[in-house]
């Protein structure tokens, strides 16, 4: 029987290489990916907890990786490896490369787009947080970029014409692929989209800008700073999208996703949308090998791909000449951020609704302002705080943003509407939220009394756009400055899970 088996394997094979499609014109192109790099130009280790939950599930190396000068060594090694076979290689970059640890504060920026050029990037497009800058220096990142920018849904109101180039269109072989851009819609409500920046709508600009491309190439390619969610929606209702190459959601995808085009079954072509996504930070380079092939009309389509999430592992050696580019940047601030404030005496990571970090800086804020109650915006922490050491660099990673601290008066009917609408990390409050609806809630211990009123403390991101209508006033003093004396006051931290906030959706 085994004999047989392998007979029969034998003729499979067999037929499969004397099958049309095997004979088909084919070409081959790996599409090298990062996102959401947000300035962690350094290695980097993540928390224990985050190590052994599902998001990281798989990945080898959690402590030490990352920095930009080992990537450019995998970069480099398996740029030599594809030309030895004749395979071509992009290397893209799918934005938000700023906002996220002390090269952020200091270089906005440029620090990035400099090591990003020296690695020899051949494309990208721009994210949320390059808006968290002024349009100057958006305007002075591109004129830096030596890569090729792409973006279709923006436009320069002082100019009414695109930000960048909506499209580029490159050979491969035979085949003509055009790559577009796209930035999420949400970068209008940040300083440069306020200023000077439109952004419209993703899908009706995929739309028209895929119509534009479609007489002009065989293989559309999107790079798209919009989320995974958003990428899914443009792959269903604009299929004429090959591939997706993703940033903005730090959605981890080792394998690649793909969005049928229809439920049949096609034996030469993923019949399909490919998306893929390379979480955050660029602890992981992304890999996505394609395979283009001309059926029997003369058109071209992605015939089959793997994708995959390769580790910056401590073991690769940093490129000298880009470790030289970083340390530009960093020696002159790296006796500032070196800085050690404090000592934590564990982790401060999210398990779950837990979250250690954000009940760090709502215990900070709440305790320095002598408040009844401290609300923080999910999102408004970026990092976790590791165990040991203390340095203002770490502090910065985990709050990168210039946010000022926010007081205010609440009405115990205001601060339910608060917690019902956006599910706030707290201090001085324990609530539970299932459904939306808030089935228990206390404050300082007693339960919350609609009709009394009460001093809250916030940031001033959050109060922009939560605190509408209330009593507030900026005190002036920086979120991040506030942190680093309250830990400076305890010596020691220790984190806290103790459940103080539980979100349920069953729906």
């Amino acid at each position: 029987m085994r004999k047989l088996n392998c007979l029969f394997m034998a003729i499979a094979v067999s037929l499969l290489a004397a099958a049309p499609f095997a004979a088909a014109q084919t070409a081959s192109l790996t599409i090298l990916h990062t996102n959401d790099t947000h300035g962690h130009m350094l290695p980097f280790s993540y928390p224990d907890s985050a190590a052994s939950g599902r998001e990281l599930q798989g990945l080898r190396v959690y402590k030490d990786i990352g920095g930009i000068a080992r990537r450019a060594t995998l970069i480099k090694h398996i740029r030599q490896e594809l030309d030895k076979r004749a395979v071509p290689t992009w290397l893209v970059d799918i934005g938000d490369y700023s906002d996220g640890t002390p090269f952020s504060i200091e270089y906005h920026g440029e620090a990035d787009v400099a090591a990003m050029n020296a690695v020899g990037y051949d494309m990208g497009t721009l994210g949320n947080h390059e808006f968290n800058n002024t349009a100057a220096q958006v305007r002075k990142l591109i004129a830096m970029t030596k890569y090729e920018l792409v973006c279709a849904n923006v436009t320069d109101r002082t100019t009414s014409k695109p930000m960048v180039l909506p499209y580029v269109i490159r050979k491969v072989g035979g085949v003509r692929v055009g790559v577009f851009g796209l930035m999420t819609k949400e970068a209008a409500t940040y300083p440069a989209g306020k200023e000077t920046f439109d952004v419209t709508d993703e899908i009706p600009a995929a739309r028209q800008t895929v119509a534009t491309l479609r007489t002009q190439v065989d293989i559309i390619v999107l790079l798209s700073h919009a989320g995974e969610d958003m990428d899914q929606r443009i792959a269903v209702e604009v299929p004429e999208i090959d591939v997706i190459v993703g940033g903005h959601s730090h959605s981890r995808i080792p394998s690649g996703e793909l969005v049928w085009h229809s439920q049949e079954l096609k034996a030469a072509s993923v019949n399909g949308t490919v998306i893929v996504q390379a979480h955050q930070w660029a602890g992981e380079l992304g890999r996505l090998d394609l395979l283009f092939a001309k059926d029997e009309t003369g058109a071209w389509h992605v015939d089959r791909y793997r994708a995959q999430l390769i580790p910056v592992s401590p073991d690769i050696p940093e490129d000298p000449g880009i470790a030289a580019v970083v340390g530009q940047f960093w020696k002159p601030i790296a006796l500032r951020y070196g800085e050690v404030i404090g000592q934590a005496a564990g982790e401060f990571s999210s398990r779950g609704d837990d979250m250690a970090e954000y009940h760090l800086m709502s215990d900070a804020l709440r305790e320095s302002f002598n408040a009844d109650f401290a609300v923080e915006n999910l999102g408004g922490i970026r990092a976790p705080l590791l165990r040991g050491a203390i340095t203002r660099g770490d502090l910065v990673t985990l709050d990168p943003f210039n946010n000022t601290v926010i007081t205010f008066k609440a009405t115990g009917k205001e601060i339910r509407q608060i917690l019902q609408r956006y599910s706030p990390a707290v201090s001085g409050i324990r609530y539970r939220l299932q459904n939306k609806e808030l089935v228990e809630v206390t404050i300082g211990g007693q339960p919350l009394d609609d009709s009394r009123t009460y001093n809250g403390v916030t940031n001033s991101y959050f109060a922009g756009y939560a605190l509408k209508g209330l009593a507030v006033q900026d005190t002036g003093k920086p979120r991040l400055e506030t942190l680093i004396t309250y830990i400076r006051e305890k010596g020691t931290i220790r984190p806290a899970y103790d459940g103080r906030r539980i979100v349920i959706s069953e729906r």
